[in-house]
């Protein structure tokens, strides 16, 4: 285990350093774009800034009712505020440590609801298991979504002019999960088996739970197009729907602490392939991570120090490393 953290610690450090190196490497070229990004910046339209702020709270409660939803299937009467300061936490766990966005996070989320309320470790990880498995509904509907809006896009970082169009990509997406699910079929098996089991306990809450996630994904939506407005950038439905899958896949790599550096480039390297400046790319992403880590990590570290919450961090970090 100490070897594992020794490793993400290390691959920290040279992205870090790497990072360091070609910013100094090339900063006179990189100057006046950060002249351009702050000034757009100053001129952002806050009432729009303040809308995307508010639908991420928003969006916070949305997570919160939906786990409510869950619990109550298995006898836990809690009101959805009660639940808030549980899941910024677990945003603020996610975004300072490198364990992807349902990996420390989701961790941390049972051991602050056993504290808490008395909930089992296992049933705290049925609920969010459920949970998790109704929101890869909508994500998978909204992939199919980017990837028919998109016929014609082309990968042109391929050698000797090829080309690889969105309907390519769905086959070759096709053919790996059958071949994920092809090799590690004893897993999934026993996940399958696991749902089965648990349905008639979870199915009641089924429909909230699947109208909930998707009203989460509308509200990103509408976050994101209120970033964008705020900078007076026209993007469309399409690539702002690309943005939020884009953003939730790379959140999902358990590779730096709240997917920084792999989000931030991912996004940026989007919005330049769909013909935006560098310029406007960067102060879009920016100013949406200001939102989405920036203000979500300093709740989340408010919450924890009101409720005693990195004590139980700490803990669980002591026991993970004997």
């Amino acid at each position: 285990m100490k070897m594992r953290v020794l490793v993400k610690v290390i691959v920290a450090l040279l992205l870090l350093t790497a990072g360091v190196f070609l910013v100094r490497s090339y900063w006179i070229d990189i100057a006046p774009i950060v002249e351009e990004v702050l000034s757009t910046l100053k001129e952002a339209r806050l009432r729009y800034v303040f809308l995307a702020i508010s639908v991420y709270l928003l969006s916070v409660y949305f997570f919160s009712v939906r786990w409510q939803q869950v619990l109550s299937c298995i006898g836990y009467d809690l009101k959805a505020t009660s639940l808030v300061p549980i899941y910024f936490g677990a945003v603020f766990i996610n975004n300072v440590t490198p364990g992807g966005n349902m990996a420390g996070g989701e961790s941390f989320r049972i051991l602050w609801a056993n504290k808490l309320f008395g909930i089992s470790y296992t049933n705290a990880f049925k609920t969010i298991f459920f949970e998790r498995l109704v929101e890869a509904i909508p994500v998978a509907f909204l992939s199919i979504y980017i990837l028919d809006s998109f016929p014609s896009l082309e990968i042109r970082l391929l050698p000797h002019n090829l080309t690889l169009r969105t309907i390519h990509l769905f086959f070759i997406v096709f053919m790996a999960a059958g071949i994920i699910i092809w090799v590690f079929r004893a897993k999934f098996i026993s996940l399958v088996k696991i749902v089965q089991q648990n349905w008639n306990q979870f199915k009641k809450s089924f429909i909230p739970v699947l109208f909930l996630s998707c009203g989460v994904w509308v509200l990103d939506v509408i976050r994101l197009k209120s970033v964008a407005l705020a900078l007076n950038i026209d993007l469309s439905l399409n690539l702002i729907i690309t943005v939020s899958i884009l953003s939730f896949l790379l959140g999902a790599l358990p590779l730096t602490p709240g997917g920084l550096g792999i989000i931030e480039g991912g996004l940026i390297s989007l919005l330049l392939y769909f013909g935006l400046s560098l310029a406007s790319a960067s102060s879009f992403v920016l100013l949406e991570r200001i939102i989405s880590y920036g203000i979500s990590s300093v709740i989340g570290f408010l919450y924890l120090s009101y409720y005693g919450g990195f004590k139980i961090w700490e803990k669980a970090k002591k026991e993970k490393l004997r």
